[in-house]
């Protein structure tokens, strides 16, 4: 489910042809201060509709003067709070199977409360938090900016919880993935900012403590002089596309 991956948007060759004529690509030098999180969510104001699960689509662009600006990643996330429904876990069966086979490992399914022993293991309690998807551009990949943001995201929205937790890795085998190769991969990207194995594949982080914090100032340490080119590609239907990324090598920031 947080396979860290996605493929850029296709365009029509026509529509690139006639765009190109009228937009010459342009090619920017960007660094992860050039990049901005923008953060959706919806809740429903019906006496009879369930808000214990709240969702939160997270977009991850390039920072244009007047916003955000083109996209090239996203995150998913799940607010959950045990108080606010009749049974937690049932609440996640009813959303999705994946979202389900982490709330069973998390909260007790027939009382739907949090099991004792993750209750011992956390500083506070509070609201569960669950990382669904993760989905970056391919082409930035493989060098922790997904899970990075990700990260800054969790720091954003964890005002009040108590944990939270994420399956790393794909949750159904097929034959063009090596399931263990990935769920190892993963859990090491994972690791970055400081989530731990817990139990059935879920991987959890206490927010009560200052690990991530100082996992987030590591890898922003890290990231601080990575640098990519990217060219963007102005579209007929008047948006910016990124049709080419390469990585330099680290570049002094131009404020340091």
């Amino acid at each position: 489910m947080t396979d860290l991956s996605s493929t850029p948007p296709a365009v029509p060759a026509q529509a690139q042809a006639r765009a190109s004529r009228q937009h010459p690509p342009i090619v920017e030098c960007l660094g992860i201060d050039d990049m901005v999180l923008t953060y959706r969510s919806e809740h429903w104001i019906d006496p009879l509709g369930e808000d214990g699960v709240q969702y939160w689509d997270v977009g991850m662009h390039v920072k244009e003067d007047c916003g955000p600006g083109t996209s090239f990643g996203s995150a998913r996330i799940c607010v959950a709070d045990e108080y606010r429904v009749a049974n937690i876990v049932h609440s996640f069966d009813a959303l999705s199977a994946d979202l389900y086979r982490i709330a069973r490992t998390l909260y007790d399914e027939k009382t739907g409360d949090l099991r004792d022993d993750l209750h011992e293991l956390l500083a506070l309690l509070g609201k569960t938090i669950i990382v669904d998807t993760v989905t970056i551009d391919r082409r930035l990949r493989g060098q922790g900016l997904g899970v990075y943001l990700t990260g800054m995201t969790l720091d954003y929205l964890s005002h009040g919880a108590g944990v939270i937790a994420l399956f790393p890795g794909p949750l159904e085998r097929d034959d063009n993935t090596d399931y263990e190769q990935a769920r190892t991969s993963l859990g090491r990207a994972w690791s970055r900012i400081g989530f731990t194995p817990y139990k059935d594949g879920t991987w959890i982080l206490d927010p009560g403590m200052t690990t991530l914090d100082e996992a987030l100032r590591r890898e922003r340490e890290r990231l601080q002089h990575h640098r990519w080119n990217m060219t963007f590609r102005y579209e007929d239907r008047g948006l910016d596309t990124i049709s080419h990324i390469t990585m330099t090598k680290s570049i002094p920031h131009p404020l340091l």
